[in-house]
Order: C-alpha cells, then sequence, then structure tokens
C-alpha cells in the first residue's frame, strides 16, 4: 500500500454523505460507518475484487477509476460498468457469502475507504437506518437493470436468452417429435 495523507473522520463523513448509497442518513449514522472504514490506496491496474472468490467488504470510491467486469458463459470478458468518484462496489458481500459477482480493476491509482462485514454488523446493531438506505439502495439498482433489460427489444435477443425452461410455442396440431 502507498502512503497518503490519512482522511479524518469529519473528511470521511462528508465523503459518505455524498455517496448515493448513504444519502439521507444522520449524522451520527454515518460518523458510525465512517469510523470503522480503513483505507487503502490501489495502483493504477491492481485487481481489488476478483470474480469467483468469496468477499467479506465493499469499497468506497475516494477519489479514482475502476473498471468492473465478467465473465459471460462463453468464457469472454464482458465490460459491466466503470466507477470514479463517489461510486461503491462489493456491497452484496456485506449481506451474504456468495462469490463475487464481478472482477474490479482499478484504472489509475486510486483512494478507497473499504467497509468489512463483521464492523458493517456491529454497526447496523446499533444503526439499522444504515442497513435499509443501502438496502434502499441495492433495490434501486435492480429496478434500474430490469428496466434496462425490460427497455431492450426481446425479439432481437437470441432464442433461449430470456428462458431455458419454457419451449417455443407450437401451433395447434403441431408434433414435437
Amino acid at each position: 500500500m502507498e502512503t497518503m495523507e490519512k482522511t479524518t473522520l469529519s473528511q470521511k463523513i462528508l465523503l459518505l454523505r455524498g455517496m448515493e448509497i448513504f444519502e439521507g442518513l444522520a449524522v451520527a449514522e454515518l460518523a458510525a460507518v465512517a469510523s470503522v472504514t480503513e483505507e487503502y490506496l490501489a495502483k493504477a491496474g491492481e485487481v481489488i475484487i476478483r470474480e469467483g472468490d468469496v468477499g467479506d467488504n465493499m469499497y468506497l470510491i475516494v477519489k479514482g477509476k475502476v473498471e468492473v467486469t465478467g465473465k459471460g458463459e462463453d468464457g469472454c470478458t464482458v465490460d459491466i460498468a466503470r466507477l470514479s468518484d463517489g461510486d461503491y462496489f462489493g456491497e452484496m458481500a456485506l449481506f451474504d457469502d456468495a462469490e463475487r459477482s464481478a472482477t474490479v480493476t482499478t484504472q489509475v491509482e486510486t483512494h478507497l475507504l473499504v467497509l468489512y462485514k463483521r464492523e458493517f454488523h456491529e454497526t447496523v446493531r446499533e444503526y439499522p437506518q444504515v442497513a435499509l438506505q443501502i438496502c434502499k439502495e441495492l433495490s434501486r439498482r435492480l429496478r434500474r437493470v430490469h428496466n434496462k433489460i425490460h427497455d431492450e427489444p426481446a425479439c432481437d435477443l437470441p432464442e433461449g436468452v430470456l428462458t431455458e425452461q419454457t419451449p417455443p410455442a407450437q401451433a395447434p396440431g403441431e408434433s414435437s417429435g
């Protein structure tokens, strides 16, 4: 880890207040989260999260840029997102023990705040609104993905993309064999 100027608790609170995932939280709630985060300075090109690994933390981008990629079923790498100052990633690891769903790589030197599951759970016991706010933001993200999928013309998708279990409809009297 490179050396960097330490961020004060007040600065962390201001950073968190500006992040969508924490919007609407009271100062005491922001302070509780800020006080349990750790700072990390990642070098350009560093893999922060690797798809398939089990994680126990989320990352908040203070300054920098990361690329989020995933492996398609065909093994090809798919660009999922590019994130920068004020964005976050890895938040699902705070709620479950599943494998990471994507790989996140820094594009430039990136200053991060790291929030670990254990400290998050301790904070949530005292400040349950923190978990509710994160769930609210996760719900918003899911809705955006749903709307994006819904807005795509399904007729242009290859057969079987929407569902693998529903066979194509047959005309009356047509045999399946």
